[in-house]
């Protein structure tokens, strides 16, 4: 049943609309434009992560006042929310107190019993980061690396570039929060483009900055909209069309040299994508692939944005490193943000 559904959820991912073969989309900047390989040299597998350096986490450890902290994982559970084509995470118990009990013969005075269980999921499957070997188009990885170098192999494959494991150590640092719900006063309409005046507006009234190295959270409203909903036809289909950034906020990505930008949508970006419909999720293209910053999904934030709203702090430690997972093109984490 689990093999039958898996390759029931590849065969969606393959049949979503692609840009033609040797076609370029207007969706994308020009690569030259956008372009920051080789700034770490040729060799170099983890991207803006270099960005952060010790004393910046230092500096952002001087954030730390009352020790409020404040996860922003999702629930890791099967009612997703999960892009389109991938299973939700399935939970399995394989030992249980039920069991023993069930069994009189098996217990004795003093005896220890154990509960035991796994779980199955896509590594993209929840709250998660996009590893730099996720995404690319034209036949190139970030710092030009081959697709080649994504291999399938018996009893595993994975990422012989730019595997998530390269960043086990470094997704830690300042985080800023930008709530682009308060900003514009309420709940967004579906498919609302979050522009570079927003994120620079939502900035300026709460009087915060972006610097070098910092992890970026986006606050659109799109997940709670999901967990708000009982309507199993929203649930299935909330995510077209989805709130997400256009274009016009990659330069911005690019001149404040974060590490990473994180969401409460399931993409990051504005879906479907308004500039070219058939090329799906196309900034990706440019956030991974050109400039070598990771993308967050499917994280949680409503409790952090009320706090930075109450106490009008909305920068923090944010810890939201990977699991170590070799050749993983992405990994589910547990974000936790320390006011």
């Amino acid at each position: 049943m689990r093999i039958r559904s898996a390759t029931i959820g590849l065969g969606l991912l393959l049949t979503l609309p692609r840009p033609l073969p040797g076609q370029s989309s207007p969706a994308l900047y020009p690569h030259d434009t956008m372009n920051t390989w080789g700034a770490w040299g040729a060799e170099d597998e983890r991207g803006a992560a270099n960005y952060i350096r010790p004393k910046d986490i230092v500096a952002a450890a001087r954030l730390i006042r009352t020790g409020r902290t404040f996860s922003l994982a999702a629930p890791l559970d099967n009612t997703g929310p999960v892009y389109p084509g991938r299973l939700t995470p399935h939970h399995t118990m394989v030992a249980t107190g039920a069991d023993v009990l069930a069994n009189p013969a098996t217990t004795a005075p003093g005896r220890v019993h154990f509960a035991d269980d796994y779980i199955y999921m896509p590594l993209q499957g929840s709250t998660q980061w996009d590893a730099l070997s996720h995404a690319w188009y034209d036949g190139k990885l970030y710092n030009g690396f081959s697709p080649a170098a994504i291999r399938s192999a018996p009893g595993g494959g994975g990422a012989t570039r730019l595997g998530i494991q390269n960043v086990k150590d470094r997704m830690v640092g300042r985080g800023v929060l930008i709530d682009i719900v308060r900003f514009k006063g309420g709940d967004l309409p579906p498919g609302t483009g979050i522009t570079r005046a927003d994120i620079e507006g939502a900035l300026a009234r709460q009087n915060v900055q972006v610097r070098q190295g910092d992890i970026v959270l986006l606050r659109t409203g799109v997940l709670p909209s999901w967990y708000a909903s009982r309507d199993a036809a929203f649930r299935q289909n909330f995510f077209r069309p989805q709130t997400g950034i256009l274009k016009d906020v990659i330069p911005w990505i690019k001149e404040r040299r974060v590490a990473g930008v994180a969401a409460d949508n399931i993409a990051l970006e504005r879906m479907p994508n308004p500039d070219d419909p058939r090329n799906v999720v196309p900034l990706h293209g440019n956030i991974l692939r050109d400039l070598g910053v990771y993308i967050g999904e499917i994280w949680w934030l409503e409790e952090l944005a009320d706090d930075c709203a109450a106490d009008g702090r909305y920068e923090f430690f944010l810890c939201a490193q990977p699991l170590n997972i070799t050749g993983a093109v992405g990994s589910p984490i547990n974000p936790i943000a320390i006011k």
